[in-house]
């Protein structure tokens, strides 16, 4: 994907959810196969522990992602230390957001479940409550993943990641 799409996609995605306006595009697709085009992108960026925008609010504001510091590892200059600790945030939150990511998963089967056996509304309720809390779990990871990256990198080096970032947007 080309810099900033990921952003585009999240966006676009981000709207639909919020209930943007359905209308067909000129090649007759209407918003709902877009929406389910972004449901697709999302559950497949979460099964390979990616945030798919989780932590766009800790990036936007300077709070380095991990996965992007090891990429920008030359531009910023990390010393081996920083990149051995980057990589060990990387690895901790990658592993916990793959599994949380099942959990998450798994917890929307059943709802949907739960809905197809026409169960009572209370326990819809409940249900529908923890896929969200699973998913709050799971976007604390991403955002957790950033602020323990940016306790390892020199106020120089978030500058210079900030800058490269939104650029890179």
């Amino acid at each position: 994907m080309k810099p900033g799409g990921m952003l585009t996609v999240v966006l676009g995605c981000a709207a639909l959810a919020a209930g943007a306006p359905v209308r067909r595009t000129e090649q007759g697709n209407s918003a709902m196969q877009h929406h389910h085009s972004c449901q697709q992108e999302e559950r497949a960026s979460i099964e390979r522990g990616e945030g798919f925008g989780m932590a766009m609010p800790a990036d936007l504001a300077g709070y380095p992602g991990p996965r992007h510091v090891l990429d920008m590892a030359k531009d910023l200059g990390l010393t081996a230390e920083q990149k051995a600790g980057v990589e060990k945030i990387y690895e901790a939150m990658h592993e916990k957001a793959v599994a949380r990511g099942k959990e998450l998963f798994e917890a929307e089967a059943r709802l949907e479940q739960m809905f197809r056996e026409g169960r009572p509304e209370a326990d819809l309720r409940e249900q529908s409550f923890r896929v969200d809390s699973i998913h709050a779990e799971l976007r604390w990871i991403h955002l957790s993943a950033h602020l323990a990256a940016q306790k390892l990198l020199t106020a120089e080096q978030i500058a210079k990641y900030t800058r490269l970032r939104h650029e890179q947007m």
